[in-house]
């Protein structure tokens, strides 16, 4: 179970529309900020040793919760997968973010992504070599922490070396806000992000399903793009849940995908919307139509809204299948380019049970009707077949309205 560890001093922005990002501990001249667990989710939020604080007001000068980095809008869209037939077989959509970083690496430049290592720990590293980008590669559907490298991308970027940074939007914003207007060289991709759990729900849910057993390798997509949760010690399966096959089988899965655990700040979240705060957007192109080549290992969106976002994507058009598509289209295919997550009853009941009976059990209540009615379709289908699933669907409704 998750129980609060100290209460947050609230005094650089309000926790409710906190994201995380820790520019402010990164960026404390007397290193007096620490991220902890404030809430009964598990998030980080900032605490301040209020002894060493000498009130110089960076941390709330910095923060993109009180100063909102400017957005711009979407340019054009496009649809496509990379061409190198390995790196798209071993990328969880098309591809795109893995394409832009090789480019920044062969200019020279280092990429900054998120890393979720055999520790099980999800943080932003600095890769400066080609072939150590396999680190980045694989969703990681939980929350990085970027605290760490932080100061040294803005070392890079004051060196006059070229930097693509890649993260959620907000994240890309605290890197906006810590690198100020001398940001010539320094180039963002933000992945369309649905809402952000704590790693502390990760690691505790990894602790229950295996029942304490090793795990040094998490996977959340198959070799086919296919939603998972697969967790592996030295490449042997210790556990894993489909998503759709198994459908609220596995808590933390279901619970991301339905919006149960992200942050506060993620349903309010400001950047989930048409205007975006990178150079580049992209993420998986659900909604696509058309005619389209086959695209069996999935297909990326790629949404420039800069000058720099247009040149990076016209650098790679030799490295990409690259499909120009209506913006609307990307835009009507993803909630998150027009609207953050709501919540709703299910969600509320889920966040209030939480910190007091811990993440399995409150999840298992909240959805108690859901499992229900699914428990009640599979034995109507096995008793009637697929018509009598129909036929009782239909009294159901009609009783229902009267």
């Amino acid at each position: 179970m998750i129980k609060p560890e100290k209460e947050s001093m609230d005094t650089i922005c309000d926790k409710s529309i906190c994201t995380g990002c820790a520019v402010c501990a990164a960026s404390c001249p007397k290193q007096c900020i620490k991220m902890e667990i404030c809430d009964g989710m598990g998030h980080l939020h900032p605490v301040i040793d209020t002894e060493n604080c000498i009130d110089c007001g960076l941390c709330k000068k910095l923060c993109p919760s009180n100063h909102p980095v400017p957005s711009n809008q979407l340019i054009v869209a496009y649809a496509g997968w990379d061409k190198d037939e390995a790196e798209y077989k071993s990328s969880t959509s098309g591809g795109a973010a893995s394409v832009l970083s090789r480019y920044m690496i062969r200019q020279g430049g280092v990429v900054y992504g998120c890393e979720l290592s055999s520790d099980l720990d999800v943080r932003h590293i600095r890769i400066a070599q080609e072939k150590d980008l396999a680190r980045l590669k694989g969703s990681k559907y939980v929350q990085s922490s970027i605290k760490g490298c932080l100061k040294e991308l803005k070392q890079d970027i004051k060196q006059g070396r070229k930097v693509l940074f890649i993260g959620t939007p907000c994240q890309v914003a605290a890197v906006k806000s810590m690198v100020g207007k001398d940001d010539t060289n320094l180039y963002t991709v933000d992945l369309i992000c649905h809402g952000v759990p704590s790693l502390s729900f990760l690691k505790n849910h990894i602790t229950y399903v295996t029942k304490g057993k090793a795990v040094d390798e998490v996977k959340f997509r198959d070799g086919n793009g296919m939603y998972l949760l697969l967790l592996l010690q030295r490449g042997n399966i210790v556990y894993k849940s489909p998503l759709f096959e198994q459908r609220y089988k596995d808590a933390y899965f279901n619970s991301f995908f339905d919006g149960y655990t992200y942050r506060e700040s993620c349903y309010a979240c400001h950047y989930a919307s048409p205007n975006r705060v990178s150079d580049v957007t992209v993420g998986d192109f659900w909604g696509l139509k058309g005619e389209l080549p086959e695209h069996p290992y999935g297909c990326s969106v790629l949404l420039p809204t800069t000058d720099k976002g247009m040149q990076m994507i016209d650098a790679i058009k030799s490295d990409m299948h690259l499909f120009e598509r209506p913006v609307q289209e990307a835009i009507d295919g993803n909630d998150q380019l027009r609207h953050p997550k709501s919540k709703n009853k299910r969600i509320n009941l889920f966040r209030r049970l939480c910190p007091k009976f811990g993440f399995e059990k409150a999840y298992r209540i909240s959805i108690m009707d859901l499992t229900a009615k699914r428990k009640i379709k599979g034995a109507i289908k096995l008793i009637l077949g697929e018509k009598g699933v129909r036929v009782a669907k239909k009294v159901l409704r009609r009783n229902c309205n009267k």
